[in-house]
């Protein structure tokens, strides 16, 4: 698998799961807000059929719920949405790694 498509799925995953945040973050500054209805994230994995360069890439779309925010629900979603981020942050620095690894040995 080519860095590009580690990095593709990375940074997707990345932009997934600032959704996923943004949502509880707003569901949870709203919790008393009369009439509000709390946001949900539709998320979707779309998978490259190109076998040269194999990618996946996920995307995340807020959606008004008929459901009330709940603070505990909330909360579990934000500490999701913190260790998605942190693991597809992490696959990034072990690609650029790998990145700078194999130009050293190639030097």
């Amino acid at each position: 698998m080519a860095i590009n498509s580690v990095l593709t799925t990375a940074t997707s995953g990345l932009r997934a799961a600032s959704v996923r945040a943004e949502s509880a973050a707003g569901n949870i500054a709203n919790l008393n807000t009369k009439g509000y209805q709390a946001t949900r994230i539709s998320q979707t994995t779309l998978v490259s059929a190109d076998p040269v360069n194999p990618a996946t890439a996920v995307f995340a779309q807020l959606q008004r719920s008929d459901n009330l925010p709940d603070l505990a629900s909330e909360i579990i979603r934000l500490i999701e949405a913190e260790t998605t981020y942190r693991a597809n942050a992490e696959v990034i620095r072990t690609a650029e790694d790998i990145a700078e690894q194999t130009v050293n040995l190639r030097a």
